[in-house]
């Protein structure tokens, strides 16, 4: 019954996230992060629902483990793919909690991560203009 409460609680935290009349801020962003890897923590199945978890429009989870491949990612083709001699994903596995701002494919985003146990990182990757905060604490990053 405690992980049913605990994943409904989890769900409608995320819906309240997504909704487009909130703001997402760094504070909320960073909340959320911690709550879904509190959640896989106890409970590993949590996983299998991270693609159906969304910040704003643009936000999504993966996790990425500290050899650098992904072993979740909501675009399947990405799973198992080593990103670790990407400058971004280097400053992910030496750091494993923090955030980063990064360009790709002419947009700039905003990744947060936190460690998820000792092998891996969970990371919510969101467009910067979804977010109305500026990031004193997030670095630049080349990809």
């Amino acid at each position: 019954m405690k992980k049913i409460i605990s994943l409904t609680l989890l769900v409608l935290s995320i819906l309240d996230l997504h909704c487009v009349s909130r703001t997402i801020t760094g504070r909320n962003i960073k909340t959320e992060l911690n709550a879904v890897a509190e959640s896989i923590i106890k409970d590993r199945s949590v996983v299998y629902t991270l693609d159906q978890k969304k910040v704003g429009a643009t936000g999504y989870f993966y996790i990425i483990r500290t050899d650098g491949t992904i072993s979740y990612h909501p675009k399947k083709a990405l799973i198992n793919f080593n990103f670790s001699e990407y400058s971004f994903a280097k400053k992910i596995l030496k750091e494993k909690n923090g955030c980063l701002v990064s360009s790709a494919d002419n947009k700039t985003r905003y990744i947060f991560y936190c460690g998820i146990g000792m092998e891996e990182i969970l990371c919510l990757t969101i467009d910067d203009n979804e977010v109305d905060d500026d990031f004193q604490d997030c670095n630049s990053t080349d990809n």
